[in-house]
């Protein structure tokens, strides 16, 4: 039957193939890289650092970027998606966060986030909870290391909210609730309720434990993206790269993988790498040819796209305070237009007049959903709950549907109470020569730009590889993540090692032997 499959699967090739050289619409290439964001741009690097040009980059934008994306507001670029250098340098070490060494490459203008330049607002106007806020981000860090403790006995992974359960933070009053959500669902786009303890803590302190808490906010008018395109430009040529091209199908095997565009064009290549967020690989914006295999799906849908949306409001003039952060209590939902930035001040966009309120999660969500008229009605009546009726309203209003567009679905990746080790290793495994990189598939840097950066260097070099030593080991191996009682795989290692020490097969032994206790290990977390 398998036998059958390879035969009818070949035959399609070749019919793809005689159909494209016909019609004169197939490109053959050694890589094709599908999207170019950070990810993308990284592995295009990777491969011509390591000698390879042939390779074609496609990207369903004009421009390069990805979730890098900006948009003029009045006369100001704004940043939509990616805004923040997360992490700077460790001042006793002296290493640099990568994206910290290319913004100073490229001369990027910054400026240092202040979250202590915060004011606090209820329904009635301004009162101080600043003690309430404090003992939130106490909380945080306590969870932090109980999680880092946890994972080192070899405990069960819990919810983040539980861990602060457990370290007696159940928020419960407004101000505790608008607290918490400064604290965790800023920066992770979600509730502690659905995000993983052991992982948030890991990628907490990868980041911010490694580089500190020095955060840069990109204001540069060239926009965020100019890093991504600026490399690009010392590595690739006009025919290096497609704009406005949309992927349809990606047909997928152990000796190729044919790229279908929307335009009707083939793109043949003997490895894919693509950096589509998890978001659009769980809506099923692209037809994949086969489909994925069970262990696939499971890993692409265990895993979480958060949406963080950022809304751009310009007032005629300023009627508020001169602080960089706001934070709004309101009286009955969390996270209802809870926090509020001026880009007004010194080092941003003084006299701009602009204010930029977030939202993430399921308020994002529906936000995203909603008429903008509705939205701005929300916001206004927030705003003079805040300051007083008098208030004027905005000149200028406008946030970006990341869920709503099939390129995006979504702006960052978050790690879910319950999703294992196993499952994520699965989700960035290759099938066949299709392989993937991007933000959610590292470990340590999930949701942050600088795991895009890393984990397309990474699959930048595999590939590379493969490309150079023209090998290519063909893994068509079963990786479900199997949960074994300490009996059953006690036998299973035991069984293994005896083959080992026989002498028996003693390559795939040693294979089999680590990959058990490998998933072992990963069904434990």
């Amino acid at each position: 039957m398998a036998s059958c499959k390879n035969i009818i699967h070949l035959g399609l090739i070749l019919l793809v193939d005689f159909v494209g050289l016909c019609t004169g619409r197939l490109i053959r290439t050694k890589v094709v890289i599908l999207g170019g964001g950070m990810a993308g741009v990284m592995v295009a690097r990777t491969l011509s650092e390591k000698g390879i040009s042939d390779f074609l980059i496609i990207e369903a934008e004009s421009v390069l970027g990805g979730r890098m994306k900006e948009t003029t507001f009045d006369k100001y670029t704004i940043e939509l998606g990616a805004n923040w250098i997360e992490g700077i340098r460790n001042h006793e070490t002296g290493e640099e966060n990568p994206i910290w060494t290319m913004a100073k490459k490229y001369n990027l203008t910054s400026t240092a986030t202040d979250t202590d330049d915060l004011l606090t607002y209820d329904q009635n106007g301004q009162f101080n909870y600043s003690d309430v806020v404090d003992q939130a981000f106490a909380h945080f860090k306590q969870v932090l290391d109980d999680a880092t403790k946890r994972e080192a006995s070899n405990l069960e992974d819990l919810s983040f909210a539980e861990g602060q359960r457990l370290r007696g933070w159940i928020p419960k009053t407004p101000y505790e609730n608008v607290a918490d959500w400064w604290a965790f669902g800023f920066e992770f786009a979600d509730k502690p309720t659905a995000s993983s303890m052991i992982r948030t803590a890991a990628n907490e302190k990868a980041t911010h434990g490694q580089w500190l808490e020095d955060d840069q906010f990109v204001t540069d008018q060239r926009g965020y993206a100019f890093l991504v395109r600026e490399e690009a430009k010392r590595i690739t040529t006009n025919k290096n790269i497609l704009y406005n091209s949309t992927i349809t199908t990606i047909e997928y095997s152990n000796s190729s993988v044919n790229i279908t565009l929307k335009n009707g064009l083939i793109i043949w290549a003997d490895y894919a790498i693509c950096t589509f967020s998890v978001g659009v690989l769980q809506h099923n914006d692209v037809h994949f040819i086969p489909a994925f295999p069970a262990w696939k799906q499971e890993s692409i849908f265990s895993f979480k796209m958060a949406t963080y949306t950022k809304i751009f409001l310009q007032f005629p003039h300023k009627f508020w305070s001169n602080a960089q952060f706001f934070l709004y209590a309101d009286p009955y939902r969390r996270g209802y237009y809870p926090q509020w930035q001026s880009l007004s001040e010194i080092g941003f966009f003084p006299e701009s007049n602009i204010l930029v309120v977030t939202v993430v999660a399921d308020q994002a969500l529906i936000v995203e959903a909603q008429s903008k008229n509705q939205t701005l009605i929300e916001i206004m009546n927030v705003l003079r709950s805040m300051y007083g009726k008098n208030i004027p309203e905005p000149n200028n209003f406008y946030y970006y549907r990341w869920t709503l567009d099939p390129l995006y679905r979504g702006s960052y990746s978050n790690w879910p109470t319950g999703t294992s080790l196993c499952q994520h290793n699965n989700l960035g495994r290759p099938i066949g020569r299709l392989h993937f990189a991007g933000e959610a598939y590292s470990q340590e840097y999930y949701g942050f730009l600088h795991g895009a950066y890393l984990e397309g260097l990474k699959t930048g070099k595999k590939v590379a590889d493969y490309v150079l030593n023209k090998t290519f080991r063909t893994d068509n191996r079963d990786y479900s993540c199997k949960q074994h009682s300490s009996r059953e795989q006690k036998r299973i290692i035991l069984s293994l090692l005896s083959k080992l020490k026989s002498g028996k097969n003693s390559k795939v032994s040693k294979v089999e032997f680590l990959q058990s206790i490998h998933n072992f290990h990963d069904s434990k977390r």
